[in-house]
């Protein structure tokens, strides 16, 4: 919709608006929406990470850029939910240093909206988290929006997810093509904050993992202290062509780890065709040890002892030797974590 050449399904200013002969009531009406102090859109439009990205930036100085958990959801990455809107603002060290005698009073190029910085240089918005920066690399534009670019999103949340949680978003980035394990593991080795999180986590990323529960199911065997399993094993006839695949296993002990995520399956014929894929291995003398949620979340301890139970007898001598699975899948963790993260790629 268009508005005296204002297009109200984009972002736009309440100068704008005076502009476009808008007054403050209908502001406040039924036709629009407030998305941030002084940023408005039409009551029509669906409001995504997209929008209020382009919203934020509409009333940021150029040295502001998207990062962190909305990065990671403009990358498709799999990231907690978050009501926020992360930005960084990126200055040269001295500039820090003077920033709270330069912005004592409004930023006289924000002058339109107010002057919405902090005494930092920070953006000073409801509704947005934002942090400063001395580091200007790994920045680039994604459909106009300025933006982390996926390795330094990776990097920077090594600040505020967890161990488990940053293997997840590092496996999803991978999963995306938008970088591979050795990217993130070279950045990580770089100087810098939190790098010692990064780098525990970079070393942990995989290729080929399906999906964000897999991640999980197979932090939760490492952090026990089991053997890593292979992730998506691929089982070949004599002449190389693709029989199955399997998300986790053991190759040798023929030991295969499943997450069904049966509740996101649509379409019976789906569930049939898994059904005769377990068949099938069993067939082959494959043991399957299948997880749901559940065994993730709410029973983390038996789904450790039926792989341990399936190893065991299979000839391999293993038990669950550390606890630090139980800082991330314990009691305290699994409703805020099952109820906190965007599942992109389930």
């Amino acid at each position: 919709m268009s508005f005296a050449n204002l297009d109200i399904d984009r972002p736009f200013t309440h100068a704008d608006a005076v502009r476009a002969g808008i007054s403050d009531g209908q502001l406040r009406g039924p036709a629009h929406r407030q998305l941030f102090r002084g940023v408005y859109i039409s009551a029509d439009v669906t409001v995504d990470p997209w929008l209020l990205s382009r919203a934020v930036l509409l009333v940021a100085s150029p040295n502001v850029v998207v990062a962190r958990h909305t990065a990671a959801q403009l990358w498709r990455g799999v990231v907690p939910d978050s009501w926020r809107v992360h930005v960084t603002t990126l200055w040269p060290r001295a500039e820090v240093r003077a920033s709270r005698r330069r912005h004592l009073g409004p930023d006289p190029a924000r002058a339109e909206t107010g002057g919405q910085l902090d005494v930092w240089g920070r953006m000073a918005l409801d509704g947005v988290d934002a942090r400063v920066s001395i580091d200007h690399t790994r920045t680039t534009v994604l459909r106009g929006i300025r933006l982390t670019d996926p390795v330094r999103t990776f990097l920077d949340l090594a600040e505020d997810l967890d161990l488990v949680e940053l293997v997840v978003l590092g496996d999803s980035l991978v999963r995306q093509g938008l970088a591979t394990p050795a990217d993130l593991v070279g950045a990580a080795a770089e100087p810098g904050r939190h790098r010692r999180k990064a780098r525990r986590a970079a070393a942990y990323v995989r290729p080929g993992v399906a999906s964000a529960q897999e991640s999980r199911l197979r932090m939760l065997l490492v952090l026990a202290g089991l053997p890593e399993p292979e992730v998506d094993i691929q089982l070949r006839d004599e002449d190389g062509e693709l029989l199955r695949q399997l998300d986790l296993g053991y190759r040798e002990e023929m030991v295969a780890v499943e997450y069904d995520g049966r509740q996101h399956i649509k379409r019976v014929e789906e569930w049939e065709r898994d059904i005769d894929r377990r068949e099938e291995l069993a067939d082959w003398d494959w043991r399957i040890v299948t997880v749901v949620s559940n065994g993730i979340w709410q029973q983390p301890e038996r789904t450790l002892g039926r792989v341990v139970a399936a190893l065991r007898a299979r000839g391999r001598r293993v038990a669950v030797t550390s606890d630090e699975w139980e800082r991330y899948f314990g009691r305290d963790r699994r409703t805020k974590e099952s109820k906190g993260t965007s599942e992109q790629a389930s």
